[in-house]
């Protein structure tokens, strides 16, 4: 049996504290030591907002959020860019990585955005 392990999954929010009306961009670094990525999915709070699975079609979905405005062009399976954020988006966010069969195995890492 062949394991394979997801690791070092890191949420990097550029910039940490951005202008209100200013455009941010998430990063999620992993490490998916060779096996194939099932799913990236970002979260504010508790509330998906955003999908990449590279296994349908289309790869990407964006789910409504209020303030929360995806720039899919600039998104896809480690960056989302949020567009003219506002005050309401200050807290946590996080992304979730998932590898896909046989083992599934996921992480998950948070980062806090604050808007000024």
């Amino acid at each position: 049996l062949v394991e394979c392990a997801l690791r070092n999954v890191n949420l990097i929010i550029e910039p940490p504290a951005v202008k209100r009306g200013q455009h941010v961009v998430l990063r999620c670094m992993y490490d998916l030591d060779g096996a194939p990525l099932y799913s990236a999915k970002f979260y504010r709070g508790q509330l998906e907002f955003y999908r990449y699975t590279p296994g349908e079609f289309p790869n990407t979905k964006v789910f409504p959020f209020p303030g929360i405005h995806v720039d899919v062009s600039s998104s896809n399976a480690t960056q989302v860019l949020l567009r003219n954020v506002g005050f309401g988006l200050s807290g946590n966010f996080s992304c979730e990585v998932t590898a896909d069969a046989p083992l599934f195995s996921t992480a998950t890492a948070v980062d806090t955005m604050q808007v000024v």
